[in-house]
């Protein structure tokens, strides 16, 4: 018996973006949630709870240089990124 294994594309479509800035390259990889007119913020992502920014996995971010960003040192390297949605901000 033969079982054919058909790939759906996931709803969220994935995307990676490289910009170089001055002498740092920086590629940001995130899926997009797809929406499918459902209420975002508030329902599928309670206001006040960390949520993982993006939809499938979280978004990352890396750079392949040490950079400061708000005053802040950070080391060249991956980071996931997470948010505190509310509803005031």
């Amino acid at each position: 018996m033969l079982k054919a294994q058909i790939k759906h594309p996931k709803a969220s479509l994935f995307a990676t973006i490289v910009q170089e800035v001055g002498l740092t390259s920086i590629q940001v990889e995130y899926s997009r949630p797809a929406a499918l007119g459902r209420e975002i913020f508030g329902d599928l992502v309670p206001y006040g709870r960390i949520w993982r920014v993006g939809a499938n996995a979280s978004t990352k971010i890396t750079f392949d240089t040490d950079v400061t960003i708000l005053g802040n040192l950070l080391p060249k390297g991956t980071y996931a990124l997470y948010a505190f949605p509310e509803a005031d901000i």
